[in-house]
């Protein structure tokens, strides 16, 4: 299982999670990009890699 979170400070809302993420964790959400599906969440780490910012975290529960 993995925790996924995303820095609110750092995050543009650029959609580059969103779009790369294989288990469709992220949505857009009133208060911006969120990972609302952490459970569909394979730990690849993909949204790390992609995020221009740096503000999306994957972490082992």
């Amino acid at each position: 299982m993995w925790t996924v979170t995303i820095d609110r400070g750092k995050c543009s809302d650029c959609g580059a999670c969103l779009e790369s993420c294989p288990g469709e964790v992220y949505a857009r959400t009133p208060g911006g990009i969120a990972p609302v599906r952490q459970d569909e969440c394979h730990g690849c780490h993909t949204c790390e890699s992609v995020c221009p910012e740096e503000a999306c975290f994957v972490e082992e529960r």
